[in-house]
């Protein structure tokens, strides 16, 4: 039995100096964009007591492309604008059904992303490469292929990380295989109670425990020696920059490391298991 599902595919990209200029102005733009409404949206309420929609919002910010002071926003792409407010009507939606808290502003530390849908992005062929293109960017971004796509996608996902790599997300839609039962149709489902801990990841209802990696620890040295190359530079300067750069790639790398274990073991109990319970409580109050 198949089930059709949305799925993120993740790629390097490697966009040239031209292009990082751009994307830099556009993650810029966007940032501005989201944090304005939020602003906007925030004193609508509290000072006039008027609930502003998105639709309003959207009207706002035509008028504000147009003013001499914020006219820069018409340098890039009108669809990642739109985009980051419809990420913060998202936001306050789950905020509002308890999901998740009221929002906050975005920084321009972290990662930096632009949105876009429709026809402001598209996969193009040249020199034999498949490489991507975005609305009002130089040329054509080359993209590291690491598995095929296995439809159109209706929407990518451009992203900076602290490190200064560069990777884009493509949303795509495909029928997957219904995993069968473990026990076969007619047998017994397969239960699991998944306990979080500490010395231990995961303590399992079938005796086994998964065993924490210390990534932070096996990088500590490493870490340490980078972070005080780092305290030597002068703040704000080229070499400062660069060393704040490597800091960020030892932090990534654990970052990877810790996602990529954790996606193995929830791989294995999904294929092993036919129901998974988890107990509800916050690992960070057990430290």
């Amino acid at each position: 039995m198949k089930h059709e599902i949305k799925r993120t595919y993740r790629y390097r990209l490697y966009p040239n100096e031209a292009q990082k200029q751009k994307l830099a102005r556009t993650f810029g733009c966007s940032r501005w964009v989201y944090n304005w409404a939020l602003e906007t949206k925030t004193k609508a309420h509290y000072q006039d007591e008027e609930s502003l929609s998105f639709t309003d919002l959207s009207s706002r910010l035509t008028s504000k492309k147009k003013e001499e002071e914020t006219k820069w926003l018409s340098e890039v792409s009108a669809v990642t604008l739109q985009q980051s407010l419809r990420n913060l009507n998202q936001a306050f939606t789950n905020f509002f059904e308890g999901r998740a808290e009221y929002p906050s502003f975005k920084s321009k530390k972290g990662d930096q992303t632009a949105r876009y849908v429709g026809t402001a992005f598209d996969i193009r062929e040249e020199n034999g490469k498949r490489k991507l293109r975005l609305s009002k960017m130089p040329g054509l971004i080359n993209i590291r292929w690491s598995r095929e796509l296995p439809s159109e996608p209706s929407s990518c996902t451009v992203t900076k990380n602290a490190a200064g790599q560069y990777h884009v997300c493509f949303v795509c839609t495909e029928e997957v295989e219904l995993l069968p039962r473990v026990n076969g149709e007619n047998g017994d489902l397969e239960f699991v109670g998944v306990d979080l801990g500490i010395e231990s990841l995961v303590t399992l209802s079938t005796g086994e425990k998964v065993g924490n990696p210390r990534w932070f620890e096996n990088e500590y040295k490493r870490l340490r020696r980078e972070q005080q190359k780092l305290s030597r530079k002068e703040k704000g300067s080229n070499n400062w920059e660069r060393q704040r750069k490597r800091v960020a790639k030892v932090h990534q790398r654990i970052q990877d490391r810790r996602k990529d274990f954790i996606e193995k073991l929830t791989t294995r109990l999904v294929k092993n298991f036919d129901v998974i319970v988890v107990e509800d409580l916050s690992v960070k109050n057990m430290q």
